[in-house]
């Protein structure tokens, strides 16, 4: 089940990729939504013309998708039992693994609880090594 970080990343990507945002309350409606900026807290606003409900997502700093280097690092910074935070606003991150423990391959899915920026990392994780030759994982590509 996603949790409400999982959710607000979603909303926030797919209100900046332009496609239509469905309301979670009401399937098969399409939300409104506008970008609010602000001296000291920008949001994002999806409203249901349904039922009027309003999500409010922030995004200060705007969302964006993490570079393949960047997401190797935190898979390496995992590996290592780093702290992992994001690297635009230094807020923790969420980390959800799904891993085959027969292969030792894994799905990485890193989000920012703050910025809700993410990335996304599949591979060993032993072969996350920044600045070596080509790793054995792969990022995955956009949805």
């Amino acid at each position: 089940m996603p949790t409400e970080v999982d959710e607000f990343r979603e909303l926030a990507r797919k209100y900046w990729a332009g496609e239509a945002i469905e309301c979670p309350k009401h399937r098969g409606v399409t939300m409104t939504g506008s970008f609010v900026q602000t001296t000291f807290a920008d949001h994002l606003f999806l409203t249901c013309p349904r039922g009027k409900e309003t999500i409010q997502i922030p995004q200060r700093p705007k969302q964006m998708e993490f570079f393949d280097q960047q997401v190797e690092g935190l898979v390496e910074n995992l590996q290592r039992g780093d702290q992992i935070l994001c690297y635009r606003c230094q807020s923790k991150m969420e980390v959800d693994t799904k891993e085959n423990p027969n292969t030792g391959y894994a799905d990485y899915t890193f989000t920012c609880v703050r910025c809700f920026s993410w990335g996304t990392w599949s591979g060993h994780p032993s072969a996350a090594k920044i600045g070596s030759a080509p790793t054995a994982g792969t990022q995955k590509k956009k949805q």
